[in-house]
């Protein structure tokens, strides 16, 4: 595949703050895209465990180099300085020549050493934003409180200062892209990405039947599905929906992928609702097809606050691609997306709306099945990522050829644009 209207390939460096085994929502898919289109792509993100050594390998024509980080765990996620200079010092080596870099995020050890390196090769460099840390964001919900008065200035200030200094922006969701703006990033210079699906790392999704039997899971239990890596905040929610639809039938399964058994524990109001609870723990990602195709509806709280406000739920994309309807509520981006392509059922923010909801599916198995295959519709036809890639990448030249004006103040009105966005879902089926 060559890149669109045959123009000129592009070196491109993305720059991410996340560990290795965390870039499949949004470094990794934009690179393999990318590559396919003909470009030169670098992905520059922090190794799993390793702290003296880059490491370089080669996939689907494009490069990760891991690196070396002096911090442990989650503490891996851009604030080392040691690994800002190295990672300095590894572009000044390899003195390659970009044609972009793109920051995946704005912490120290991502914007650093890429706008030293672009100020150094004369090379436009952008950001990219795709969570509300700061103001009552992340860190008020997944932060203690120590941390929140001892770290949460410098959280929010490589969180903001840098958005302006930099030639371009792009924002998962409208309410970031608007705070950017707000921060005085030029809104011609700016684009929405929202979250993608993986409809090739879930091109083969295991009927239910085998799934369910994998887990252990009777094949005429109902099931409702949560999963989540790291950003629980709305578990409570869903757990307390699964009781109320143990209530009506006991048979009912609550499917938990990522999290615990002890993350669930003290949230459940009884002992008893511990036996309908199958909680896997952390998955691979490339495992995940296998096990959400046990589920018959997922369940996706998205109450209103401002962390919500701001992001995009990645895990939407897997529920699409599934093919199974999801329960969520009207906030933020999630309430832009299911208006527009109804891919399941928005309800009250309560335990109770959304136990109905799912209880609605649940009791109507072809329902079920028509929304479950139009989600999986949209998601190839609308969300795939050779489909989203396409306005990122005619961003990168319109800003590598200055066709996105001279950096001047931002315009009073008017609103950002969004990249890929059919009118009325024309195309899908319904």
């Amino acid at each position: 595949m060559t890149p669109r209207g045959n123009k000129r390939p592009l070196r491109i460096l993305l720059v991410s703050n996340h560990r290795r085994f965390k870039i499949n929502f949004r470094a990794h898919p934009w690179a393999s895209e990318l590559a396919a289109r003909g470009h030169d792509v670098d992905v520059m993100c922090h190794a799993n465990r390793e702290m003296l050594r880059t490491k370089i390998e080669k996939v689907e024509n494009f490069r990760i180099i891991e690196s070396p980080d002096l911090l442990v765990g989650a503490l891996r996620q851009g604030w080392d300085p040691v690994c800002a200079w190295r990672r300095l010092s590894f572009l000044r080596r390899e003195n390659k020549k970009y044609d972009l870099i793109h920051c995946l995020d704005t912490r120290l050890a991502v914007v650093l050493p890429a706008l030293a390196y672009a100020r150094e090769k004369k090379i436009p460099i952008v950001s990219d934003w795709i969570d509300w840390w700061g103001h009552g964001g992340l860190i008020k919900e997944r932060r203690p409180l120590w941390y929140q008065w001892l770290f949460s200035g410098v959280e929010v200030f490589f969180e903001e200062y840098y958005r302006n200094k930099l030639d371009g922006l792009t924002a998962i969701s409208h309410a970031l892209m608007e705070r950017a703006v707000s921060l005085g990033v030029d809104r011609e210079r700016c684009i929405v990405i929202p979250g993608g699906a993986n409809v090739r790392a879930f091109a083969k999704v295991p009927d239910q039947s085998q799934s369910r039997r994998m887990l252990g899971i009777a094949e005429d239990a109902p099931v409702v599905c949560f999963s989540g890596l790291d950003v629980l905040i709305d578990l409570p929610m869903a757990v307390k929906a699964y009781e109320i639809l143990r209530l009506t039938d006991p048979r009912t399964v609550l499917l938990l992928v990522g999290p615990s058994e002890r993350d669930v524990k003290g949230m459940l109001s009884n002992r008893e609702s511990l036996k309908g609870v199958k909680a896997v723990g952390p998955v691979a990602y490339k495992d995940l097809p296998t096990y959400l195709a046990a589920a018959d509806v997922f369940l996706m709280p998205y109450t209103q606050k401002v962390s919500n406000v701001g992001r995009w739920p990645n895990k939407i994309g897997d529920y699409m691609c599934i093919g199974r309807p999801t329960i969520s509520n009207p906030v933020g981006e999630v309430k832009w997306l299911f208006e527009r392509y109804p891919i399941g059922s928005l309800c009250e923010e309560t335990p109770e709306g959304m136990a109905a909801a799912a209880r609605d599916y649940l009791a109507d198995g072809e329902r079920c099945v028509r929304v479950g295959m139009y989600a999986r519709d949209v998601a190839n036809k609308v969300f795939a990522w050779d489909k989203l890639i396409i306005g990122l990448e005619n961003w990168y030249y319109a800003l590598v050829e200055g066709r996105l004006g001279a950096r001047v103040e931002p315009a009073k009105s008017g609103t950002p644009l969004l990249v890929h966005q059919p009118a009325n879902g024309a195309g899908l089926r319904r």
